[in-house]
Parts: structure tokens; C-alpha cells; sequence
């Protein structure tokens, strides 16, 4: 018998799109920041060498912008037009946390208050990015949406009232 039969991991439908949510969201910031520390650098170009304080930059974005999900995942995946209406004034939430906590990992106190700024300068100056990130906000809402339902169905009561 190999190791994996015996510990395997298994997530159901919804687990595995709130994984995916978190994981998108990390790529995401990690590349935000892999932009934003290009420029400033003072050079536009992506290939260049980057130094180890670079690299800690890159993964403070992505641990950031996971960071910010988990604050504002409460906002994230309700059914219906209120639900839609919750995640889009989340979305601020969310990137203003992910905003702040990429900052303060990545140069803690002046970060903190860096952090945000540095994202809407880079928001303002690629509005691309800033479409990007809509999207990848609007692929989590709909993947929490799946763990949702998913959750929902647990704790629904049949006729005989046993819930199943």
C-alpha cells in the first residue's frame, strides 16, 4: 500500500473553488506587485535582474491579496441581486486589505500607508490591470458561490424535519 492511499486529501466542489479563488487572487497580487516594483525601479521593462528584497515584494503581494480575500470572503459568493450588490462593495474591501497587508509585509510601517497608494498609482496608470483585477474578483464571487450552495444543502430540513 503507498503513502498517498493511505492519507489522501479529498475537498469537495466547493472547497476546491474557494482553493482556486485563493490561489487566483495570490497570483494575481504576486504579479501586482511584480509591476509595481518594476516601476519602481525606474524601468519598464520585465526583464531585468531582481534582487532578493524583489522577490520578498512579489510575495508579499501574494500573501497580501490572500490576506485581503480572507478579510472580505464574508461578502463573497450570496445568491441573488443582494448577494451581487454585497460582493461589489466588497470589492473595495477586499483591495484595501489586500492593499494594506502586501504593504505592511513588504516594508512594515511606511508600507502600510505605501501599500494603497502604490496600487491605485498602479491602477491609474494601467486601467488594464485594474479591469483584470474586476474580473478576478467577479471569478471569486462566483466561485465562493459554489461552496455556498455547497454549504446551504447541509443544513437543509426535509419534511420528516431530520436535516440531511
Amino acid at each position: 500500500m503507498f503513502f498517498r492511499d493511505k492519507i489522501r486529501l479529498t475537498l469537495s466542489d466547493g472547497e476546491r473553488s474557494v482553493m482556486l479563488a485563493f490561489i487566483g487572487v495570490s497570483l494575481f497580487g504576486a504579479g501586482l506587485s511584480f509591476t509595481i516594483v518594476n516601476r519602481l525601479g525606474g524601468e519598464d521593462s520585465i526583464l531585468r535582474a531582481l534582487g532578493a528584497y524583489d522577490y520578498w515584494v512579489i510575495l508579499a503581494g501574494a500573501l497580501g491579496a490572500a490576506l485581503g480575500l480572507f478579510i472580505g470572503q464574508d461578502r463573497l459568493g450570496h445568491a441573488g441581486w443582494p448577494g451581487a450588490r454585497r460582493a461589489l462593495f466588497g470589492l473595495p474591501v477586499i483591495s484595501f486589505a489586500a492593499a494594506v497587508s502586501a504593504g505592511t509585509l513588504a516594508l512594515p510601517g511606511y508600507g502600510t500607508m505605501f501599500g494603497p497608494f502604490a496600487a491605485v498609482l498602479c491602477f491609474w496608470e494601467t486601467p488594464l490591470l485594474l479591469l483584470f483585477w474586476f474580473i478576478i474578483l467577479v471569478a471569486t464571487h462566483m466561485l465562493y458561490a459554489i461552496w455556498r450552495r455547497e454549504r446551504d444543502t447541509l443544513f437543509v430540513v426535509h419534511d420528516d424535519g431530520i436535516p440531511t
